[in-house]
């Protein structure tokens, strides 16, 4: 009974309605662009054109009307009311600087010079901050004399040893040995020193110089007295970058503003 009312079914059903049940579904379509979506795209477009052309432009501040009439050009507004909206929203964004009438396109090196001039104003007298950092600049001088004079014995110790070096070879040259023994050993020992200084380059990428080495061995010297005698090298450098510029220490985020 049941293969008979299947087969008639079958027999009944269209070929249409079979590939409309079995069809897969059309295709999503996106809707189109609306025109208050392309003006916001064409804005957007326009506003990095003009951001583009102010940062490199040669000039360092530009009039008010002058830099309305550039968002303007630049697609960026439609009309002065629009220039206005989007030259205070620049403003507010740290784009661009407004004052006075002008416009400064670099607004972090107006940040840098306000930096550099408002810190013996915003000083605090009684911080103490400013004597732990005496305290510690104080042992920081201590210790860069130390390394700085045993820097000093290594040095003389090396010109010592040269010296013995050559006082060694003049001897065995001309009263143990003969200049036939000997020559092949000086060769060799100054192959060696060639052989050392091109190591040091590899290793530091810097010229094999009396001046870099010594540089680098008073570091050395420096970081090890630094851990002897226990002396925090991080906080000095946050007090002395404090009290040379407060405004670090009261807005964090003030350094941020070199890098926009």
């Amino acid at each position: 009974m049941w293969r008979t009312t299947a087969s008639r079914l079958r027999a009944h059903c269209r070929p249409h309605a079979l590939r409309r049940l079995y069809s897969p579904p059309p295709p999503r379509v996106d809707p189109p662009v609306t025109p208050s979506e392309a003006r916001r795209l064409v804005r957007l477009v326009g506003v990095e054109a003009l951001k583009r052309r102010l940062r490199d432009g040669p000039r360092e501040a530009i009039g008010y009307g002058e830099l309305l009439d550039a968002c303007v050009e630049a697609g960026a507004a439609r009309t002065r009311d629009d220039a206005e909206g989007l030259a205070r929203a620049m403003d507010d964004a740290g784009v661009l600087l407004l004052f006075r009438d002008k416009a400064y396109l670099h607004p972090e090196k107006v940040v840098d010079l306000v930096r550099r001039a408002v810190p013996l104003a915003l000083e605090v007298e009684d911080d103490p901050r400013k004597e732990e950092l005496r305290q510690l600049q104080e042992k920081k001088d201590d210790i860069d004399k130390l390394a700085h004079k045993q820097v000093r014995c290594i040095l003389w110790s090396g010109l010592g040893l040269i010296t013995s070096q050559i006082g060694l070879f003049f001897r065995l040259t001309f009263w143990e040995l003969s200049w036939d023994v000997m020559e092949p050993i000086a060769f060799f020992t100054t192959a060696s020193g060639l052989l050392v200084s091109y190591t040091y380059f590899l290793v530091t990428s810097r010229d094999p110089t009396y001046q870099d080495f010594m540089e680098r061995l008073f570091l050395s010297r420096r970081r090890k007295l630094c851990a002897k005698h226990r002396f925090d090298m991080d906080r000095y450098l946050e007090l002395h970058r404090h009290c040379k510029c407060p405004l670090e220490g009261r807005y964090p985020n003030g350094s941020k503003l070199h890098s926009l």
